[in-house]
């Protein structure tokens, strides 16, 4: 059980997702073991080996990161998820970044912030982001490359500016994509990107116009918005 925890710790310690299973009988539950989002035991030993429905049901929590109990071919068990705050990219360092930025990170995610514009890309008007960069799409993810588990906001609706992005964001396997501007500025957007080859399943990826329609209007509504668009296809896994 020790190694187990400790095993845990690590895997926490070292930024990768998995989760302590415990398997339950009755009013009895076995020592848990350590998996990890690809359901294999990092730590501990299975008294007999779950069926793949069961490891299947197990991921399907740790990919949509809630803790809870999960019954799979009649077996139940109770699933301790470990993850990392999902990190949430913001390009464009204007006043919706700043409410974003502040809400965002209240909520959980860990925030960095990129733009073009020296002038904008200040650390001191985002207190709390983890990190704020200076510099266009390529170079910014060049640096730090897309993960599956990062949530992408184009907040600088620049054609040369978010195109590159957004041909990143949907080249790569982010949870989320979300781009601002009106209905027109993404029909416009969707054409120009299936122009470039994406096709329109793909493009579907991008939310746009972004957040919630819940007739949002200063910068904080938006971000309200936002987050809780970001928040729904998080926890839908």
């Amino acid at each position: 059980m020790t190694d187990v925890l400790a095993a845990a710790r690590t895997l926490a310690d070292s930024g990768r997702t998995g989760a302590l299973v415990t398997i339950i009988e009755g009013n009895d539950a076995r020592p848990p073991v350590l998996i990890d989002a690809a359901g294999a035991v990092v730590a501990g030993m299975w008294d007999r080996a779950p069926t793949a429905a069961v490891i299947a049901a197990v991921v399907e929590r740790i990919d949509g990161e809630i803790s809870g109990t999960v019954v799979a071919d009649g077996v139940e068990c109770f699933v301790d998820v470990i993850a990392p705050p999902p990190t949430m990219r913001l390009f464009g360092a204007g006043p919706i970044a700043e409410a974003l930025c502040r809400l965002g990170a209240r909520a959980g995610f860990r925030v960095v912030v990129g733009d073009p514009r020296a002038a904008h890309a200040l650390p001191e008007r985002f207190p709390d982001a983890a990190m704020v960069s200076c510099g266009w799409p390529e170079d910014l993810v060049g640096a730090v490359p897309f993960d599956r588990r990062d949530l992408v906001v184009s907040l600088l609706h620049i054609e040369r500016f978010e195109d590159p992005l957004l041909r990143l964001a949907l080249d790569s396997e982010v949870r989320y994509i979300g781009a601002l501007g009106s209905r027109r500025t993404h029909a416009a957007r969707c054409e120009r990107l299936r122009a470039a080859g994406f096709s329109p399943e793909a493009v579907a990826r991008i939310h746009g116009p972004i957040g919630l329609p819940i007739g949002a209007v200063t910068p904080e509504e938006i971000a309200i918005s936002i987050l809780a668009e970001m928040v729904q296809v998080r926890r839908r896994g």
